[in-house]
């Protein structure tokens, strides 16, 4: 791993423990195993690694919708709750990173919310489309709301990943969760 990514892995874990504030460029240096002095070769101060650390949590978040062409639409909404879930799985630094930052008071870069609710709004949409457009071709039961129902799924997957985070398996695994999940809010939605 190059020095720049090593520096920019440590800052995000330290400010998503710590928060921005308390979070200083000589603690970061400490923790990545590198000078204060490199630091400032790659960043100007801790304002611009702070951004840059955002920037790089949010690169991942894309779609690749090439994926589900081809498939029934119960499928592809299927899929797009593993795609979520595979996410927030691969991506867990980054997202605990988020939410600590959502839920912290210090420095909240609102350009940097703005484009995380628009992804996950952006989600619920493609979710919602999906629904409506298996109703519409009459494999999907037209007795949901596409949009509520986008939301409910949502939300629910957010639940299951938030017990994933706390360590909670008292009543499941995560990955059976999702399997409920899929079972009670996609699977019985198709009309046999």
């Amino acid at each position: 791993m190059d020095a720049r990514t090593k520096i920019l892995e440590t800052a995000a874990r330290l400010f998503a423990t710590h928060g921005y504030d308390s979070t200083s460029l000589s603690v970061v240096a400490r923790d990545a195993s590198v000078s204060k002095a490199l630091i400032f070769w790659h960043f100007e101060n801790k304002e611009s690694l702070y951004e840059a650390v955002l920037s790089r949590t949010i690169e991942p978040y894309h779609i690749d919708m090439d994926e589900l062409a081809g498939l029934g639409a119960a499928d592809r909404i299927s899929r797009m709750v593993d795609f979520y879930y595979d996410f927030i799985n691969e991506n867990a630094h980054s997202v605990r990173f988020f939410l600590s930052l959502f839920l912290r008071e210090d420095k909240r870069p609102d350009d940097f919310f703005a484009r995380v609710l628009e992804l996950y709004r952006h989600y619920r949409e493609l979710l919602a489309i999906t629904l409506r457009a298996g109703q519409n071709e009459g494999t999907l039961s037209a007795d949901v709301d596409p949009d509520l129902h986008a939301a409910l799924i949502l939300s629910t997957l957010n639940g299951v990943l938030v017990q994933g985070f706390t360590g909670e398996r008292d009543v499941a695994s995560p990955e059976r969760l999702i399997r409920e999940l899929k079972s009670s809010l996609v699977d019985r939605l198709r009309i046999q």
